[in-house]
């Protein structure tokens, strides 16, 4: 049989379940107290949350940014170094074309000289002489031992020339001085100046010529231009006639001024007395007889 437990003992268990019983209020009102406090601050312990999630997302997002710019300045890093790389390899490339023709102006300079010297003095559309170069040249053939031989100028004129440009286009009255330059080229002899003195007027000079030589000539490039036929985009232009004056030296004029104004005068009378004809300085008097016509130069 089991032995009844002594009134010592259970005055001792319940002093024991007495003290847990108060350990246990403590307990509870130490909760109680932690619970109002939890729910006093819940507010702020709540805000505090929302404001450090907040913080952690702008992170987030800066952080992200911060990456994006990275990856922005490294995709522009690699093209500008691609960039660098072409504009290095043209660099050299350049350098040794520079390198060559450096090289090639150094062995040939005279000849780069010419060339300039040859675009200097000439007409870039008929490539005669241009005026600069006619001029100056003039000037020493007269002064040069105040010339023993003769010396005689030709001026002529498009005759009509505006309305080629005004028909046709200025293309094809390009193409009609072309056409003219290259005539004289061609009918003249190699120590003549053939020149394109301005516009559609044209100038030689022709060294060693008396007066009745130059008109020779004069009236020989008269019929030869009158026989020329002249097309643009496969379109015949018409019939072209130059009208010309021709002057002396020294009879028309002791300067090289003098004698272009001689020289010019005989041309607008040509011009002034039917066109198609040539005029010789002093006398004023055409070589081919026609009436008057229009008193314009054109």
């Amino acid at each position: 049989m089991q032995e009844q437990p002594s009134r010592k003992q259970l005055l001792s268990e319940m002093e024991n379940l007495r003290r847990e019983l108060e350990n246990l209020k403590r307990d509870k009102a130490d909760l109680e107290i932690l619970l109002e406090m939890s729910v006093a601050h819940a507010d702020e312990i709540l805000e505090t949350l929302q404001a450090t999630s907040l913080k952690l997302d702008e992170s987030n997002q800066q952080l992200k940014a911060e990456i994006q710019e990275r990856q922005r300045t490294e995709t522009a890093l690699q093209i500008s170094q691609a960039a660098l790389k072409v504009v290095l390899a043209n660099t050299i490339k350049e350098k040794s074309d520079l390198e060559i023709l450096w090289n090639i102006t150094t062995e040939h300079g005279d000849v780069a000289e010419d060339v300039l010297y040859d675009q200097n003095i000439h007409d870039p559309l008929t490539g005669l002489f241009n005026r600069r170069y006619l001029e100056n040249f003039l000037e020493r053939e007269i002064y040069r031992d105040r010339r023993s031989s003769p010396l005689s100028i030709i001026m002529c004129d498009i005759d009509n020339f505006k309305q080629f440009n005004t028909t046709f286009g200025h293309q094809a009255g390009d193409t009609v001085l072309q056409k003219v330059g290259l005539l004289f080229q061609k009918n003249t002899r190699d120590s003549d100046i053939c020149c394109r003195y301005g516009g559609e007027e044209f100038m030689l000079i022709v060294p060693d010529a008396s007066l009745e030589d130059a008109l020779e000539q004069a009236e020989q490039l008269r019929q030869e231009v009158k026989n020329l036929n002249v097309e643009h985009l496969h379109q015949l232009l018409g019939n072209i006639t130059i009208s010309l004056g021709v002057a002396c030296f020294p009879e028309h004029g002791k300067t090289s001024e003098q004698l272009i104004q001689s020289a010019d005068i005989a041309l607008n009378y040509a011009k002034t007395s039917g066109r198609d004809r040539v005029a010789v300085a002093g006398c004023l008097i055409p070589t081919r007889e026609s009436s008057p016509k229009d008193a314009s130069r054109s």
